[in-house]
């Protein structure tokens, strides 16, 4: 035993609770620290630092962007804060439902076991753990803020301190709001309809502002913000206020934190630290059922619509028929995930084409859930070879299906973004024109994904199992990229951007085809090595 565990050993037999609860933590805290290896911690965030300095490089010499039209700077001074609260009222009711079930802490099960049952506050024992939860939201946040800002100035009126202090401070003050809201029905134990009311509330006197042209709601004052180099300081005092309140709204979670209930912090515990183990070696799979387990979200006993049993195609029958048992839950995720895809392709076009990275990896979150008769048949290998089909075929005729339905999911997004950008004929057009690429190279990446083997190089080479891991999210993000990113670059009308996005349509053809051919080589493979 080490001196520093003599002085524990001593803070316990001295009967001070908090003390010894502050001493045993930082003795774990030692033995991590001791364990790490300091300098794979470094090279791993010198690649990600170098990987990131060259693509902010790379973006920033071959956007080439111009100064914004007069009538597209009035257009987002008016309707930008509206759109822009509108998304953080989202964000605060996912919060409301994750503290409603026992979120957003996460601590481990031996806190909840030992140190909540202990007697010490439970205000002072959970207050650590929601800072830091904290403190890296916030940081996330403020350089995420700052590094649009660096793009967004280029762009409109205002100096580059003006429009990357207000995205920073922007960006930091969400996650705040975020984390408050979640605080706030955790501690003080809303039931989760009474919270998810608490948010659609919120929603809905975001869409009013949006409907008349107000600043009433905090969260639209947030989004004026977001803007504030734009108000030519007209809205200063409604963006003071907006930060004002999402302060008391932390200050109100902090100070209630100590009534998170036991059972909800256990069952919270365990699932997290499943899925913290199941991220460690890139299992995604695994991380999508617990997240959903973590949500109870449970799938529906009886389908929306029954469909008539027998047919020629069973496979696109059973497909349709888990489409039609997701919960309410789900369904809204993937909507609220498709209109936010199409507002970020529209402030891509209104302000900076960066933004354009940003559809992909939405649509993709939702290709994942729209995957789930393939992922839930390859969940079961025994049961798969066990059928009259090669294994090839089947995860063909799986991708039909989600496919299919990933491009209602992409003319959801079209129609948002011609709703909420003011040009129908552009947004409809380059919609129509990318939708069948986008939807298969979407349903492949992420049956790609949802197919990998966490294992395969997990041991042997590890950096060959992120860079395989990865690779679906970069090819969903680039197959929604170039269409976007080819209607902005053309000049013209609204029918030579079309044409321009229906010309790289065929690159985006073969992202699906690489993605068709891995899932055959992958089914090929495992097939024979299960024989």
């Amino acid at each position: 035993m080490d001196a520093a565990d003599r002085s524990a050993g001593k803070v316990l037999a001295a009967g001070d609770p908090v003390a010894a609860m502050k001493a045993m933590r930082a003795a774990r805290r030692r033995r991590y620290v001791a364990r790490t290896d300091v300098m794979e911690v470094l090279y791993r965030v010198y690649l990600w630092a170098l990987g990131a300095l060259f693509g902010l490089a790379f973006l920033a010499g071959a956007l080439h962007e111009v100064p914004a039209g007069p009538s597209a700077v009035a257009g987002i001074r008016v309707h930008a804060p509206a759109v822009i609260g509108l998304a953080v009222a989202v964000l605060v009711l996912a919060g409301l439902r994750s503290g409603a079930r026992g979120g957003p802490l996460a601590i481990e099960a031996a806190e909840v076991r030992y140190t909540l049952l202990a007697p010490v506050s439970r205000r002072t024992a959970l207050r650590p753990a929601a800072l830091q939860q904290l403190r890296v939201a916030t940081i996330a946040g403020a350089v995420l803020g700052a590094l649009v800002g660096n793009f967004v100035f280029r762009r409109f009126p205002g100096t580059a301190l003006e429009w990357i202090g207000s995205l920073a401070a922007f960006g930091a003050l969400v996650p705040i709001a975020v984390l408050g809201a979640a605080l706030l029905a955790s501690g003080r134990r809303l039931r989760p309809a009474l919270a998810a009311a608490l948010g659609l509330a919120l929603v809905g006197w975001s869409v009013l502002d949006l409907a008349l042209g107000r600043h009433s709601s905090p969260a639209t004052m947030l989004g004026d913000l977001a803007t504030l180099p734009l108000q030519h300081g007209a809205s200063a005092g409604p963006a003071g206020l907006g930060a004002g309140l999402v302060l008391a709204l932390l200050a109100v979670g902090l100070l209630g934190i100590g009534g998170l209930g036991l059972e909800a912090a256990r069952r919270r515990a365990d699932l997290v630290a499943e899925m913290r183990f199941s991220a460690s070696v890139q299992d995604l799979r695994t991380v999508i059922l617990l997240r959903r387990q973590l949500a109870s979200e449970h799938p529906r006993r009886t389908p929306w619509l029954r469909l008539a049993g027998g047919g020629a195609h069973p496979i696109w029958r059973r497909a349709w028929q888990s489409f039609l048992r997701w919960p309410v839950v789900r369904i809204g995720r993937v909507l609220v995930l498709a209109v936010a895809a199409g507002a970020v392709a529209v402030a891509g076009f209104s302000q900076t084409p960066v933004l354009f990275a940003l559809p992909g990896p939405l649509l993709f979150v939702a290709a994942l859930d729209l995957i789930e008769p393939l992922a839930q048949e390859m969940d079961h290998p025994s049961r798969r070879l066990l059928l009259p089909l090669p294994s090839a075929v089947l995860v063909r005729r799986h991708l039909l299906a989600p496919a299919v339905a990933t491009g209602v999911v992409l003319a959801v997004a079209a129609v948002a973004a011609a709703a909420i950008g003011g040009n129908p004929a552009l947004a409809l057009g380059v919609g129509a024109v990318s939708l069948v690429p986008c939807a298969f190279v979407l349903a492949c990446a992420a049956a790609v994904s949802a197919t990998n083997d966490p294992y395969e190089f997990a041991l042997m080479a590890p950096e060959m199992s992120q860079a395989v891991n990865f690779a679906p999210l970069l090819f969903a993000a680039g197959g929604v990229f170039l269409p976007l990113f080819a209607a902005w670059k053309v000049e013209g009308g609204d029918g030579a951007r079309v044409g321009a996005a229906f010309g790289v349509a065929p690159i985006v053809a073969g992202f699906a085809l690489i993605g068709v051919a891995v899932l055959t080589w992958r089914a090929d493979k495992r097939e024979r090595g299960a024989m």
